[in-house]
């Protein structure tokens, strides 16, 4: 952190340490739960502010991790070992990226190809189209 244009504070560095201790990807809601557990006086609103700031400095990875509840942004670490298998949209047009790591799909898909005798990358790239490159309906 301290290579970072960001300014080395009690709220980020307990914030990084909480992600350090963590074996996956957690949400800013755990990451909030964990700080108060340890006495640290952050608001929620703070810790999405910190991740978003870490992030941009490429001091975090933000993922997206999709569950019977929804989806939801998870943080980590830059630089520690990413889930086991990851799924990546990539935009045909602007080339932007989406890692998406879902356990569930990547058990299914790891037994399907299996079955059909196929061995998958760790990295599976979807080819897609994001919102922004989309044309939209109704433009002449």
């Amino acid at each position: 952190m301290r290579k970072s244009p960001l300014r080395v504070t009690r709220a980020r560095a307990s914030v990084a340490a909480v992600l350090l201790e963590q074996a996956q990807p957690v949400s800013a809601e755990v990451v909030f739960r964990c700080l108060l557990e340890i006495g640290e006086d952050v608001s929620l609103g703070s810790v999405y502010r910190i991740l978003k700031q870490m992030e941009e400095d490429g001091l975090v990875l933000r993922d997206r991790h999709v569950s019977s509840s929804g989806v939801k942004a998870a943080y980590s670490i830059a630089g520690t070992p990413a889930p086991s298998r990851s799924y990546v949209f990539r935009c045909d047009v602007c080339q932007r990226q989406q890692r998406i790591a879902d356990a569930v799909l990547a058990a299914q898909l790891a037994s399907v190809a299996a079955l059909e005798g196929y061995a998958l990358d760790t990295d599976i790239v979807i080819p897609a189209r994001c919102r922004d490159c989309v044309p939209s309906t109704g433009q002449s």
